[in-house]
């Protein structure tokens, strides 16, 4: 009952947060960064964010169903600053109270702890804090500007747009089996970096505390910079972003000794239409852990909003596991020899608008998804098992994502 409680009041704050006005000198910076530009001598705010309202249900032995909330609120506030713009970023979540705290049930998931135990087949709730921010940028020639990043909270330069705030993702209330190859870093403690961006091209390199977040999803986790990050961005055109990226994260996982070597490229594209929108992205990660093991994941992943009131999505995925985690939902001993496999998953799923409080682009969908994986795993999971959500989505203030851009 909580939980519900959690939920309602999650769209019910939607409801009462102001609406960001559309500013017409707002875009992006020569980096690819949103930033709402500052009236001289003022401040600018923007505020964006989302609840999903899902009916989760994940099938074969191994499933399970719940009812949750996956939510999200971002809040900016830039000024001119030393010839530049200052910006303070915050981005919080309702997880924590909305979702289960041994997590959302996802099969094939895997990733951070319950209780000092690995958690398998459910996706983690995210922290209260994701992002706790300031930062400074400033156009040094026609061609040249540089971007510093200060964050308690947030996230190192490695990887593509996060999920969270990624277009092509947004249709999807499910996170990527692929996240703890891609993204998971979008939450880190004690980020500092700093971009460089040349014309169509932006360098970036940052250091941050490597570890997971713990447990305790209501604090600020902290720990030591100890890992070290860099990306390099290319956008050819607008609305086509392309990186590479790669971090040294010092004992990130806290059931699993020594460190991690991140590597992802990926390539994502958005295109407004006249009467929708339509958004995709391509990336690869791997993660290089001790032992010579290597854990890949591959998506492909797109959204085609088409006539105002339709939208279309899916996600393909190929991810490894390790056979022993998926039989036992633990994780493996250092006794057991590592045995991967591949498992394959596609995600469908329809929207459609609702006529009412259009202010929150109310929608409804629902996405379904199928499973291909080694016939050792046929008795943890089933022959064929099938996933799916209902769900309501709402979504308030300018929309952070769009424009193909990291997200800070």
């Amino acid at each position: 009952m909580h939980r519900l409680a959690a939920i309602v009041v999650a769209l019910l704050a939607s409801v009462s947060l102001p609406r960001a006005a559309d500013d017409p000198h707002a875009g992006h910076d020569p980096m690819g960064h949103e930033q709402a530009a500052a009236p001289s001598g003022g401040w600018t705010t923007m505020v964006h964010g989302y609840a999903f309202l899902v009916a989760n249900r994940q099938g074969g032995p191994s499933g399970d169903r719940d009812f949750e909330s996956v939510n999200h609120l971002s809040v900016a506030a830039t000024h001119p600053l030393w010839g530049g713009t200052g910006s303070v970023l915050g981005s919080f979540s309702l997880e924590p109270i909305t979702v289960p705290r041994q997590g959302s049930p996802l099969l094939f998931q895997r990733g951070e702890t319950y209780n000092g135990v690995l958690l398998v087949d459910r996706q983690h709730p995210h922290d209260l804090f994701l992002e706790l921010a300031v930062a400074w940028q400033r156009q040094l020639s026609r061609v040249v500007s540089f971007r510093a990043y200060l964050a308690p909270e947030g996230e190192p330069p490695v990887g593509p747009t996060s999920y969270p705030h990624r277009l092509s993702a947004s249709a999807i209330p499910t996170a990527p089996l692929s996240h703890h190859n891609l993204d998971s870093t979008h939450l880190s403690a004690n980020v500092v970096s700093a971009a460089f961006g040349f014309g169509p091209v932006t360098v970036e390199a940052g250091a941050f505390h490597g570890a997971e977040p713990d447990e305790n999803r209501f604090d600020l986790d902290g720990g030591p910079i100890d890992s070290y990050a860099g990306r390099i961005s290319v956008r050819p055109v607008e609305g086509l972003s392309i990186q590479i990226s790669a971090a040294r994260r010092t004992h990130p996982e806290s059931l699993e000794d020594g460190n991690q070597t991140r590597q992802t490229a990926s390539i994502e594209y958005e295109h407004a239409l006249p009467d929708g929108v339509v958004a995709a992205t391509l990336a690869l990660g791997r993660n290089l852990i001790p032992g010579d093991l290597e854990e890949r994941g591959s998506l492909l992943e797109g959204v085609w909003t088409f006539k105002t009131h339709h939208t279309v999505t899916a996600r393909a995925e190929i991810v490894d596991r390790d056979v022993y985690e998926l039989i036992h939902k633990t994780a493996r001993p250092d006794t057991v020899p590592p045995q991967n496999t591949s498992v394959d998953t596609l995600t469908v799923g329809y929207l459609h608008d609702l006529p009412w409080l259009a202010e929150l682009e109310p929608l409804v969908g629902i996405t379904a998804s199928a499973y291909r994986f080694d016939s050792v795993l046929d008795g943890t999971y089933g022959d064929d098992p099938l996933s799916g959500q209902i769900f309501l989505r709402v979504t308030f203030g300018k929309h952070a994502a769009s424009g193909m851009h990291h997200h800070h």
